[in-house]
C-alpha cells in the first residue's frame, strides 16, 4: 500500500465589490493577472490587492481601488 499526497492548488478569485473576476492567468502573479483586466476595467491598471482569504477551495483577493479624485 502506498501513501499518495495530492496537493490542491486553490482557485484564485478577484473581487471588485460584488463582482467576481475569475483568474485569467493562474501562472502569473495575482497583481499581474488582475492587470490583464485593464482593457475592460481601466481603473484596474493602478489597483492593488488586499491579502488573500481562503474561502472553501477559493483564494479570494479583494481589489483595492484608488479613490476618484475630482477638482474642487
Amino acid at each position: 500500500m502506498t501513501n499518495q499526497t495530492t496537493v490542491i492548488r486553490p482557485v484564485r478569485v478577484f473581487k471588485m465589490g460584488s463582482v467576481r473576476l475569475p483568474d485569467p492567468a493562474p501562472d502569473m502573479s495575482p497583481i499581474e493577472a488582475v492587470r490583464l483586466y485593464a482593457p475592460s476595467y481601466p481603473h484596474l491598471a493602478n489597483a492593488e490587492l488586499d491579502e488573500p482569504q481562503l474561502i472553501g477551495e477559493e483564494l479570494h483577493y479583494a481589489i483595492k481601488l484608488e479613490p476618484v479624485k475630482t477638482k474642487g
